[in-house]
Formats: C-alpha cells, sequence, structure tokens
C-alpha cells in the first residue's frame, strides 16, 4: 500500500507542479535582472550627484558668508530658521552603506515580484516561507538570472519534501502531541489557537494563515489536483465570509475539504470533511518520520519492561548530530571541583561516540557500548576510552557504579524505553541520565509508554523538545526530546 500512496503522490506532484520553471520565460527573467542593474547604476549616480550637491551647497554657503557674516539680530530673527532649512546639507549615509542599502532594498523587492509572478507559494510551506522573509531581510542572495533559475529548480526539485513537512511541521506546531505520528494521527479536526486578534482580523504573530495554506495545499495534491494561488481557496473564503461583521464574530465557512468555525475569542476549529484524504495524509506522515518510530506492540507482555531480544532495524544507528551531542552534554551536569575525582559516564549504543567524545573533553572517564563490531572498532581505536564492549546493551549486567549515563538509543517498538529502564540500573544512587528518545514516548497511549511515563513521573524527571528536523542531517525526520533523570529522584527544573 505504501507503494502505491508513494506513486499516487508522485502523479499528484507532476500535475501540481508541472512547467513551474517555465511560468516565467527566461527572457522575462532577462528583462527584471536587467531593469535590477539599471536601477542600481542609477542609485549609483544618484550617490554622486547628492555629493556634488552638497558640495555646491556648501560652496554657496561660504558665498554668502562672505558677502555677510551668517549673525542673529532683530532684523535676521524672523528669517533665520528658514535661512538654516535652505542652506543645509542633504544628509545621506556613507557611499558602501548607501550602495549596500539600495542592492538590499531593490532585491527584496525583486524577489518578491518573482514569487508573485511564479506563484511559489503555491510550492513552499509555512517553514520555507519564513526561511525566505528572514533570509530577505537579513541578505538577501542577488538578483542574477542564475540565482532566479537555481531558486525556481530547488523548489521544483524539492517539492515533495517540502509540502510533506509542511503537513507534519504544521501539525507538530498546533499540538506537540502530534510530534509523534504514533499513536497521535490526524483525527477529525484541528484547533489553531488566536488565530484572529482582539478587533477580528487574522493575527499575524500566530500566522495561521499560513497553516491553513499548508493544510489545503497538501489536500489539493493528495486529491490529485493543482494547489490554488495563495490568494485563493479556503483562507480567501474565511476573508470574505469575515468581511461581513465588525470586530470578533462567530463565523461557519464551508469548502469542500473543510468545514471551519471561527469564534469570538479568536480561535478557530477546522474539521476535515474528506476521510479519505485524511487517510492518505496520515500515510504520508508516517512516511515523512520514517519506519524508526514505533507504531506500538500489538502484542505486549505482561511485564511493561520486559526487553526486546531481536535486533532493531540496521541496529537503530543515527548518530547523534552535533548540536544535540552538545545539548545533551550541556545536559548532564559534569562540572565537579578541581580535587574531585572525575566523573564516570556510560553512553550505550555509542555508535560514532558523539557523547562519549564530549564527556572525555569534559574530564570524564567514559566507557562505551555498541553491537556493531566496525563501530566498537573505531571507538576503541580512538584511545579516548576507559571500556569499549562490541555487545548489545541489553544483555549487559548492570553494576550501578557510573555516575552518568548519555544515550541515544534505537526508537523502533519503543526499544528507547527498554534501553532507559536497563541504563538506569547501571547509575549510581546520585547518578543522572540523559537520555534522546522518541517524541511519542511522551505522549503515546500504550500500556508500556504509560508505565514508563508513570516511574519517570515518580522521579520527577523532565522532559525537554528538541527542534523538529534536528536528525534529517542524518537521514532521519523523526522527532525527538531529551529526557533528563536523577536515579536518587530530585526536583529539578527544566534546563534548556
Amino acid at each position: 500500500m505504501a507503494a502505491v500512496v508513494e506513486t499516487e503522490i508522485e502523479t499528484h506532484e507532476e500535475t501540481a507542479f508541472q512547467g513551474q520553471t517555465d511560468i516565467i520565460p527566461r527572457a522575462t527573467i532577462e528583462s527584471i535582472v536587467a531593469q535590477r542593474n539599471v536601477a542600481l547604476a542609477r542609485f549609483e549616480a544618484a550617490y554622486h550627484a547628492i555629493s556634488r550637491a552638497n558640495e555646491a551647497i556648501m560652496e554657496a554657503q561660504q558665498a554668502a558668508s562672505e558677502a555677510a557674516p551668517n549673525q542673529v539680530n532683530s532684523y535676521t530673527f524672523q528669517s533665520d530658521r528658514a535661512r538654516r532649512n535652505f542652506l543645509c546639507k542633504i544628509d545621506v549615509a556613507p557611499e558602501k552603506e548607501y550602495r549596500n542599502a539600495a542592492r538590499r532594498l531593490t532585491d527584496i523587492a525583486v524577489w518578491s515580484h518573482v514569487i508573485d509572478m511564479t506563484e511559489l507559494e503555491t510550492v513552499m510551506d509555512k517553514a520555507e516561507k519564513d526561511n525566505l522573509r528572514r533570509d530577505l531581510q537579513d541578505d538577501p542572495p542577488d538578483v542574477t538570472v542564475e540565482n532566479i533559475y537555481a531558486t525556481l529548480h530547488r523548489f521544483v526539485r524539492e517539492a515533495d519534501t517540502i509540502w510533506k513537512r509542511g503537513l507534519a511541521n504544521c501539525f507538530c506546531r498546533l499540538d506537540r502531541r502530534f510530534r509523534s505520528h504514533t499513536g497521535w494521527k490526524i483525527g477529525s479536526r484541528v484547533i489553531l489557537e488566536r488565530a484572529f486578534d482582539e478587533w477580528g482580523h487574522w493575527s499575524f504573530s500566530a500566522n495561521h494563515r499560513d497553516t491553513l495554506i499548508d493544510i489545503e495545499r497538501v489536500f489539493f495534491i493528495l486529491d490529485g489536483r493543482t494547489p490554488p494561488p495563495h490568494w485563493y481557496g479556503i483562507v480567501a473564503a474565511i476573508q470574505n465570509a469575515r468581511t461581513r461583521g465588525r470586530g470578533p464574530h462567530q463565523t461557519c465557512i464551508d469548502s469542500e475539504f473543510f468545514r471551519v468555525y471561527v469564534y469570538k475569542n479568536g480561535n478557530c476549529h477546522v474539521w476535515f470533511q474528506r476521510d479519505d484524504l485524511v487517510a492518505k495524509a496520515n500515510r504520508v506522515l508516517a512516511e515523512y518520520y520514517g519506519e524508526v518510530l514505533a507504531d506500538g506492540d500489538a502484542h505486549e507482555p505482561e511485564d511493561m519492561f520486559a526487553p526486546k531480544r531481536s535486533v532493531a532495524r540496521n541496529f537503530g544507528h543515527f548518530p547523534t548530530p552535533p548540536d544535540v551531542a552538545g545539548k545533551v552534554i550541556q545536559s548532564a551536569s559534569l562540572a565537579r571541583s578541581q580535587d574531585a575525582p572525575p566523573l564516570t559516564v556510560l553512553e550505550p549504543s555509542a555508535g560514532s561516540g558523539n557523547m562519549a567524545r564530549r564527556a572525555v573533553d569534559a574530564g570524564c572517564v567514559v566507557d562505551c557500548v555498541d553491537i556493531q563490531g566496525h563501530l566498537a572498532g573505531e571507538l576503541r581505536a580512538a584511545g579516548l576510552y576507559r571500556n569499549v564492549w562490541h555487545e548489545d546493551f541489553l544483555s549487559r549486567i548492570p553494576n550501578g557504579s557510573y555516575d552518568r549515563v548519555v544515550m541515544n538509543p534505537p526508537f523502533d517498538l519503543e526499544r528507547d524505553i527498554d534501553h532507559v529502564m536497563h541504563a538506569m540500573a547501571f547509575l549510581k544512587p546520585d547518578g543522572l541520565l540523559v537520555a534522546i528518545m522518541s517524541a511519542g514516548t511522551e505522549w503515546r497511549q500504550t500500556k508500556k509508554a504509560r508505565a514508563f511515563r508513570d516511574r519517570m513521573k515518580a522521579l520527577n524527571a523532565k522532559w525537554q523538545d528538541i527542534p523538529a528536523g534536528s536528525f534529517s542531517p542524518v537521514g532521519t525526520n523523526v522527532n525527538t526530546v531529551v529526557l533528563r533523570v536523577w536515579k536518587d529522584g530530585r526536583a529539578q527544573s527544566y534546563w534548556w
């Protein structure tokens, strides 16, 4: 079924985005770039003209002062302000600053024009739009024929990933429970909080206008049709209906995909009217997040924490990205007084040792475990660690001797819970564990997940989100959290 859905999606994308780069002919692009270059040349000439004008004004002021001193008396008092305003210089920035501002402001306007002409917003999701707005304001790329074509080609080439990500991200933003497709799939409705401000207009801070555009775009593609322009569709229907009243008021709008209720408090409830498209959207979420996420075990054991002895798919190996590894180590409280002995740290399923290496740099004595022989060999060859064991961590007998455990375990079939529970037994009574886990662990409704959360709650554990997409560079879009728990159950606050 997954292969069939993927084929359908590819066909829909070809229909929706075919010929996007042909919407704006090359001659038109070349004309826009040429006009932009003429504008910059004229700004340059304008700057020099302003400079010459300032020199002329200074010369005129000097001539006037030679004809009569610039003194204020009873005869000149009434005209003194007019004289000073008339003879003042034109305030202009230094030449380099002026040239950069002219280039930046012109290019922002040109890129905006290109986006409108090509209807790129039909392809872009909210994240892509936000990134583009930020890039344009910070440092817009030069408007050249090559840059425009490269941008158009990139959007067409990445259309598949962009709209899948748009669907996943918009639901992640709406409710943290949607950070995993496991157990929390798209249901019958979503609630957009504070979509409208106190005057009854779209709230630009919440920007749920783009959220609705994202959802509608995906539904059109899943239905095998071309998404409408950004100024059309459900957003336009809502705006048209809202013009019939002033201030906060209740509105109901129907479309083929949605029934939307806007309430006086600004909240917007979106009910889905096509169950077949909701089912397809949930399959897209599963494809986007990847198979590393658990779908729950249909035959849960009596012992909720009985570990699975089968080997994880691909050994569950996704290296910890540097930024995430740094945050985990920062959260592990590795600081100590100079006269204290080094802390002992264990990294189970150490993989490439991205966290273990940082713990060594912090002055700790570190042991590593990994089930894959070549990775264990590389860790051993690094010469940084006290011990490196080549074995399945779940088969290792706990010894309760470590001050800290830092870990990024496999996630499939809730193995992250198995590994964390086993790792707790390796800690000293006052030890600390910091683990990267599937975001679904915090919300999944399996018996095992609920029992694990109860156990962690009793120990005053804390959960913290890792930004969505943090693991994309290593091959998975899985959303993750960090669990931080002291074995003695001491209270703690959020730490990043």
